[in-house]
């Protein structure tokens, strides 16, 4: 198996359809006024969660994060907070994870799946809480002033985002174990085939970008 190909193919791959569910779902969501962050989240910590066991290195999810975000700039108008709640869960995900998995081997012990759960819980939470705030103080969006509006998104959509966490990083380490196992024995004509869906799930991502400019 050529790790580096797999890494950089599944790079591609996973961020284009993190971003894609970005823009499907989240323009979905917002036409039928549902509350779409814990949603979207709970996709972004599959994708993170699975990237991560491929690639277990300080800044790859930060990296997976900003292939998803990047769809967004090329949408009109480009929202600042979209883009920057991509990648603050991205960075506290890394940081986290970095954290973990240098201590795991500082005992010499391996990533655990108790471990990845309640970290991928704590990163989703901890995203929440963060964000709001920085939406509102740092980015200064008039949105975030409305009554109710941030305390709803921290404590309500987050505590619900952080349940959504724990089955979607366990969907996250069963795909990637799968994936891991399977790509041994791929045969060119198959890495072929992945090849293509990496740079075809980008190509999407950036027609379905372009298609929602308004």
């Amino acid at each position: 198996m050529n790790s580096k190909r797999l890494i950089v193919l599944s790079l591609v791959l996973f961020g284009s359809l993190w971003g894609l569910s970005e823009l499907g779902l989240g323009e979905m969501a917002l036409s039928r006024s549902i509350p779409r962050a814990p949603i979207l989240t709970a996709i972004g910590i599959i994708f993170l969660v699975l990237a991560r066991r491929l690639w277990a290195t300080p800044g790859s999810s930060l990296s997976l994060a900003a292939i998803a975000g990047a769809f967004k700039f090329l949408q009109h108008p480009v929202w600042g907070c979209k883009i920057a709640a991509v990648l603050m869960v991205g960075a506290i995900f890394d940081i986290a994870f970095s954290m973990y998995e240098a201590r795991q081997t500082r005992r010499a012990e391996s990533v655990s799946v108790g471990g990845v759960l309640a970290i991928s819980a704590f990163v989703t939470f901890a995203s929440f809480i963060a964000f709001g705030p920085f939406a509102k103080y740092v980015l200064l969006n008039p949105y975030w002033s409305i009554a109710g509006k941030m305390n709803d998104y921290m404590f309500v959509q987050g505590a619900i985002a952080t349940v959504l966490a724990i089955p979607a990083a366990w969907a996250g380490l069963t795909i990637a174990r799968k994936l891991l196992l399977a790509s041994e024995r791929w045969t060119d004509a198959r890495w072929a085939v992945y090849r293509v869906a990496a740079v075809g799930s980008g190509v999407a991502g950036v027609a379905a970008a372009l298609a929602l400019r308004y």
